[in-house]
């Protein structure tokens, strides 16, 4: 039976493609389009003015649509447009793997996205009508093991009772229509005011975003946003200024009848109270160095109306830089952030021991001919907590003991996929011609080092590390309208779920290592 849903699914988003009318657009979740924009930034294809530090379903679309028409005549302004049809396939063979997919989840097994819409203007007013449609088969996996000790459970539960994150979206098959990239606003000159569930995306990250991502499903939010830079006598200014409401995944932590060396329940449950978010980001160029953005994030997420100690706010936020070189064909970007107070750079150069993180990358395209060129890009995210000690005092990133779902709507963190405590290092090598891309990526991931430095540094275990090496053959390619995107990649799990093979306090303790099989496919088809 869900074979066969799934199957019709597929079937009448293929005969919807063939039944829409002409329009122009292109997708945000997975497929490769925002790269796409930033890479023709660096060949000085887009305007440098542009800073990409705001961004959203319908900013990408805007630049892709000019960048590559399908459609020259009659491009003004329509009441109804149709949005392109976009559907993703994503296979894991033995456990959950892919970040950043919006509505999709972490997933053992098949699992499609369907996506199609409508959008228009009239007047002032501007709007955009795309729900998203997820169908996974969810099979069980192996998850953290019963079979570890009490006090290690203990230890476990001390993340799982400061974040929304189940490792599976409940037992069997999953099946749930979200609002999607959907909004409705009001245009002003260069400012727009609407209501929106668009999946954002601040920050110079491509691969990861510490505050806002596309990791989670899309939130209702009310937002306020430029539309276009200011300009001042000092530069150009963006901002985006949001306030939203998120919800719990509704999905119970694993084995909560056990109880600490004190007699105490692991499990504490968490509030009901519903949960708020506002949020902003300033960016800004500078008038007097060319191709350099800066700017700052914020966040304010709790309760409404919860009892202490549910009662306070957590903040997270974030400094970012990026700087543009189109003469040569590069871009280098950082972004540095605190997990519990409003980062400045006073407060981050003469305060220490801080729960802090950072995102580092750089690309750089050389020519070989014509249109043509080498990639080599490579990004660095770290979430650890920058000392052990820190571990027994303070929080990791996306956790609160003041709001004890974390920084996640519906079971998925908001900011960086790789989720509390993890590190990630990803090289990537490609070669490009337009829109067309092929290439390769390798990336190393640990999985929240936090936890394992809390549990496992007192007993003297230095080998339970667990951490994902992968390698992923990766293209984008444009058939004329349509537009495949794919991956396909070989993880290998080293201590899956920080299990060893050997007695405890061996030091070379032989790892439990897995495999994982994972795949992607979007297709896009534009009219």
């Amino acid at each position: 039976m869900r074979k066969t849903l799934q199957t019709v699914f597929f079937v009448l988003g293929l005969l919807f493609v063939q039944s829409l009318l002409h329009a122009q657009s292109s997708s945000f979740l997975g497929d490769g389009m925002q790269d796409i924009v930033r890479r023709n930034q660096l060949l000085g294809r887009v305007s440098p003015q542009a800073a990409f530090m705001i961004n959203g379903f319908a900013e990408v679309n805007t630049a892709i649509d000019s960048l590559y028409p399908l459609n020259k005549k009659n491009n003004k302004p329509k009441i109804i447009q149709y949005l392109p049809i976009q559907i993703i396939q994503q296979f894991n063979s033995g456990y959950p793997q892919g970040l950043n997919d919006g509505a999709m989840i972490a997933a053992k097994g098949m699992q499609h996205l369907l996506a199609l819409g409508i959008k228009g203007s009239i007047g002032n007013f501007s709007y955009q009508l795309r729900p998203e449609f997820v169908s996974a088969l969810n099979p069980n996996f192996e998850t953290f093991s019963t079979e570890q000790y009490p006090k290690i459970w203990e230890s476990y539960y001390r993340w799982l009772n400061k974040i929304d994150q189940p490792e599976q979206m409940g037992r069997g098959a999953y099946n749930k229509v979200f609002a999607g990239q959907s909004f409705i606003q009001y245009n002003f000159n260069n400012i727009a005011v609407g209501i929106s569930n668009e999946n954002i995306w601040w920050g110079p990250g491509r691969f990861n975003a510490l505050v806002m991502s596309n990791n989670a499903p899309g939130f209702a939010h009310i937002s306020v946003k430029t539309t276009s830079p200011f300009q001042t006598a000092i530069g150009r200014f963006e901002t985006q200024l949001i306030a939203g409401s998120l919800k719990a995944s509704g999905i119970l932590p694993p084995d909560r009848n056990r109880f600490d060396s004190v007699g105490a329940p692991i499990y504490q449950p968490k509030p009901t109270q519903s949960r708020s978010l506002v949020g902003l980001n300033i960016s800004w160029q500078p008038k007097w160095t060319n191709g350099l953005s800066v700017g700052v994030t914020a966040v304010s997420y709790g309760y409404n109306g919860a009892a202490a100690p549910y009662n306070k706010k957590a903040i997270i936020g974030s400094l970012f830089a990026r700087y543009l070189m189109p003469a040569e064909n590069a871009e280098l970007y950082f972004e540095y952030g605190r997990n519990d107070k409003i980062p400045t750079p006073f407060n981050l150069a003469f305060e220490t021991g801080y729960p802090r993180a950072y995102v580092a990358g750089f690309r750089k395209l050389f020519a070989t001919r014509k249109k043509h060129f080498w990639e080599f890009a490579a990004e660095f995210t770290q979430l650890q907590l920058p000392t052990a000690e820190l571990t027994q005092t303070t929080n990791s990133w996306y956790t609160s003991v003041h709001v004890p779902h974390g920084y996640t709507h519906q079971g998925q963190v908001i900011g960086a996929g790789i989720g509390p405590g993890s590190n990630s290092q990803i090289m990537d090598i490609s070669y490009v011609n337009g829109m067309n891309k092929i290439g390769v990526k390798f990336e190393r991931m640990v999985h929240n080092n936090d936890f394992y430095y809390y549990t496992w540094q007192g007993l003297g275990e230095f080998a339970r590390r667990w951490v994902d090496l992968s390698t992923t053959i990766h293209a984008n390619w444009q058939f004329k309208q349509l537009i495949l995107s794919g991956q396909m990649g070989l993880i290998r799990s080293q201590n899956y779920q920080w299990r060893t093979l050997e007695a405890p306090l061996f030091y070379f303790s032989r790892g439990y290592d897995r495999l994982n099989f994972h795949s992607k496919l979007s297709l896009i088809y534009r009219f």
